[in-house]
């Protein structure tokens, strides 16, 4: 017995020696099952579309933003799982879901591919949160789809015009896009420009992220034509929301600027604003503990 025990382990070690991204896969499984989240893929029209699901209750479903995928909400979603039905994509064209370049991904594109993503899954009511690119997608979803959307919570969501230009708005216009990655060793600029305190990653952690987001440079640097030339404008659109919103922000945000929050707040009908501070573009996972216990109290606080 001893000696198959050995050879097993033997026999792992030298797959992770040889094939380092299977160490990567390794640890962001551990990472989702200590969350109760279990990858799942569905077809949705030409797209397999992948995500993560865990737990039940009333349904929380998470769209991430731009580059990014489902794994970023992995540590707040841990907080959920034990009371709600989480459920996280990959949007079509990000992460593990399929991705066609002759297809739009721009916001409506992508409410559209959402709309059959939650028939196929059979969600009619549900939580909706979204992160930067997600949010405005989730506003748009609320928007084509009203009724459906117990409640709207907004992660420094684009699609809002800025009071203050941020720091991503100057670098656009001078051609520098910093949410694409071109090399692995450029990886720790992208999360110096979108978090405040970057959290710590294991190196193999590290590796796989940085090698993920160069894999996508190409499809993430067409994506992000599509949404400025398709661009959806949603001042003019959130006074039609009902449903009610919670908005999140970290006032050190590089990407959109704080200011944003403001005009979500003065424009949708019933909202609450919430501002954490020295935090950046994504709250949910550079403060994760207390993103969720804003979000679990507001989502929480609402009857239907």
């Amino acid at each position: 017995m001893f000696g198959w025990i050995t050879l097993a382990i033997i026999i792992l070690l030298l797959i992770l020696i040889f094939y380092p991204g299977n160490l990567f896969r390794l640890a962001m499984w551990s990472v989702r099952r200590s969350a109760g989240l279990a990858c799942k893929r569905v077809a949705v029209g030409r797209h397999q579309i992948v995500y993560l699901e865990g737990g039940t209750g009333p349904h929380l479903v998470l769209l991430h933003g731009f580059g990014a995928n489902k794994d970023n909400w992995n540590r707040f979603a841990k907080h959920f799982t034990s009371s709600y039905h989480v459920i996280i994509p990959d949007l079509p064209g990000f992460g593990d879901s399929s991705y066609f370049p002759d297809e739009e991904y721009d916001v409506e594109s992508q409410v559209e591919r959402l709309i059959d993503f939650f028939k196929a899954l059979k969600l009619d009511e549900f939580h909706l949160a979204g992160n930067s690119m997600g949010g405005q997608i989730a506003v748009a979803y609320t928007i084509k789809r009203p009724g459906r959307v117990l409640s709207l919570t907004l992660f420094d969501a684009a699609g809002i015009q800025e009071d203050t230009p941020s720091e991503m708005s100057r670098l656009l216009e001078k051609g520098i896009n910093p949410l694409v990655v071109k090399e692995a060793s450029d990886y720790s600029e992208l999360l110096k420009f979108v978090f405040f305190n970057p959290p710590e990653f294991p190196a193999v952690v590290m590796k796989g992220l940085a090698a993920d987001a160069v894999r996508h440079t190409a499809s993430n640097e067409r994506i992000f034509q599509q949404l400025l030339g398709k661009w959806v404008q949603l001042d003019p659109l959130l006074p039609r929301i009902e449903s009610p919103a919670l908005i999140i922000w970290g006032d050190k945000d590089r990407v959109f600027d704080v200011s944003c929050a403001d005009r979500f707040e003065r424009s949708l009908k019933y909202s609450k604003k919430v501002v954490f501070e020295n935090c950046g573009h994504m709250p949910m996972l550079e403060m994760p503990d207390k993103s969720a216990e804003v979000v679990r109290d507001f989502i929480g606080s609402i009857r239907y």
